[in-house]
């Protein structure tokens, strides 16, 4: 049996593969979703995994690498994509989290295989030329083959890359085909689905983080070849695949080991007073132990202090300058942006998001 796990992290790609006994990670998420990927390996029991690959120079998915490799959890070989674009290699996000440990990155090309065993392999399909435009289209692309199924992982493969590789036919059918891009418009073109044919595709984004995803005219081209998709942001925990014998299953993955997720919690931002407001509009105490508060546009990241609300309760939260009826001070000035969307994401003590918003601004 093969089986991959789908994080619930937003707008971010991080999977975890298993496969005869081997654990394998494909992308690491953001630096502020690496909770949820500690709880995953600690519910799923790894120490070890087998492999870390790395599909493109992008934060949401890579910020995750540098906590990934300064923790305990044994690394055997970290591999990405030989071309990439913009950054210099000593400044590679994969280059610098291999130092953590003194390790090498095994940079991949088209026509490279990574082979967990026998029966099983990575094969490198792309990328096969730079692209100076868009990072997005150097991602790093892999046709997972088994004996028991296939997965086309894409990263956030475009319309431009998806060109390169059926320009060259280097795609072929897969069970499993993982959505580039988020599902955005852009990407998982009636081409590539023609010569892919999915039975199930797999889409890693947070339609309130990027609006445009899942796209509409993606979620079309896909059900118009009798694709079944599954989106991230509906799953508890994770979307749960497992493909035995040929036959693909999917269902909604909740951690067991873990207290179930809050949902009776709403946000709102006021940016007159530059204050968010936490409501408990359940009917059961909740407790913020543990949770953390992010602001997208300053990249923040606010630990929060022990707190119940009772049903009914707020919490205003403001800068530590704020004044009036604050209930939690935050140490800084100024939490959310003026002028420019600015999205406040409500995470707990295991990186699962409880509420989510914004500060009124498009775009």
């Amino acid at each position: 049996m093969v089986q991959l796990y789908c994080l619930n992290i937003g707008k971010a790609d991080c999977m975890l593969l298993l496969s005869g006994g081997k654990a394998y990670l494909i992308d690491t998420g953001y630096a502020h979703t690496y909770p949820a990927l500690e709880t995953a390996l600690e519910q799923l029991n790894i120490r070890r995994l087998h492999g870390v690959f790395l599909t493109h120079c992008h934060n949401d998915h890579e910020g995750g690498l540098e906590q990934l490799f300064q923790s305990d959890i044994e690394i055997d070989a970290l591999y990405a994509a030989a071309i990439y674009y913009d950054v210099k290699e000593n400044k590679h996000p994969a280059v610098k989290a291999a130092k953590e440990r003194g390790m090498q990155v095994t940079f991949l090309r088209q026509g490279d295989v990574v082979r967990p065993d026998e029966e099983t392999a990575f094969t490198v399909l792309g990328p096969v030329r730079v692209n100076e435009d868009n990072e997005n289209n150097n991602s790093l692309v892999m046709h997972f083959t088994s004996p028991h199924g296939s997965i086309l992982f894409t990263g956030d493969m475009k319309e431009e890359e998806e060109y390169d590789l059926l320009s060259r036919n280097l795609l072929s059918q897969a069970d499993v085909l993982k959505c580039g891009h988020h599902g955005d418009s852009g990407a998982t073109s009636a081409a590539l689905l023609q010569k892919v044919k999915p039975k199930v595709a797999l889409m890693l984004t947070n339609t309130f983080q990027e609006k445009d995803t899942p796209a509409p005219s993606t979620l079309a081209r896909l059900a118009a070849v009798n694709c079944k998709t599954y989106v991230s942001q509906d799953a508890q925990d994770a979307i749960y695949v497992s493909l035995q014998n040929g036959s693909v299953t999917v269902s909604d993955m909740a951690w067991p080991g873990i207290p179930k997720r809050i949902t009776a919690l709403s946000a709102s931002i006021s940016l007159s007073d530059d204050t968010l407001t936490l409501k408990n509009q359940g009917t059961e105490t909740v407790t913020l132990s543990g949770c953390t508060l992010y602001s997208s546009k300053g990249e923040d990241l606010f630990p929060l202090p022990d707190m119940t609300l009772a049903p009914g309760d707020k919490c205003i939260i403001g800068g530590k300058n704020a004044e009036g009826n604050i209930h939690i001070k935050l140490d800084k000035k100024k939490i959310w942006h003026q002028e420019k969307r600015d999205i406040a994401i409500l995470y707990d003590a295991y990186g699962r998001i409880l509420t989510q918003t914004d500060n009124g601004f498009a775009e």
